[in-house]
């Protein structure tokens, strides 16, 4: 993918005042995809990941050259900074783990059910049958926002469910 597309906007949203850009991340928005995950409080980044992480530099790494991978992101136009990143990394079987993750400050304004049309539109795209994601049973926003887009519980795993939305 060259620069020129993977700058190319799909979107453009206002979320509390401020213009939001959505596109596909490009490798090099390597730095500032650490910043925006290094950025995110301890509770976004337990519910995005089940877990804390200190060191975002190889997750990073690792989706930005994975050729079954979809990252998109959303991009405070003034500031130049990445304010959320949703994601599908595609497997064998033709299905995909994604997860969304939004700044604190701009979330429960519509940002994560934007970067998600857009997750599933190019999904389908580029053949994925079925994307799939773990969530906190405490999580509603992303469990809301999973059913907005069909989403089944496959396996309840206690405090951790398992969804998927056919595509």
């Amino acid at each position: 993918m060259t620069l020129e597309e993977c700058k190319k906007t799909f979107k453009k949203v206002v979320i509390r005042g401020r213009p939001i850009g959505i596109r596909l991340a490009c490798k090099n928005d390597r730095e500032k995809l650490i910043r925006f995950y290094e950025s995110l409080s301890v509770e976004t980044i337990y519910n995005r990941f089940m877990g804390v992480i200190r060191y975002f530099d190889p997750y990073v790494d690792s989706l930005l050259r994975k050729s079954k991978a979809i990252v998109i992101v959303a991009e405070d136009e003034e500031k130049d900074e990445i304010v959320g990143v949703a994601e599908a990394v595609g497997d064998e079987r033709g299905a995909a783990e994604s997860g969304i993750a939004v700044l604190e400050r701009y979330q429960r304004g519509g940002l994560g059910t934007a970067m998600a049309k857009i997750l599933v539109e190019k999904s389908k795209k580029l053949g994925f049958k079925t994307l799939y994601g773990y969530i906190l049973s405490h999580n509603m926003g992303a469990y809301k926002l999973a059913k907005k887009f069909g989403a089944r519980i496959k396996r309840d795993y206690g405090e951790m469910i398992r969804i998927e939305i056919p595509l």
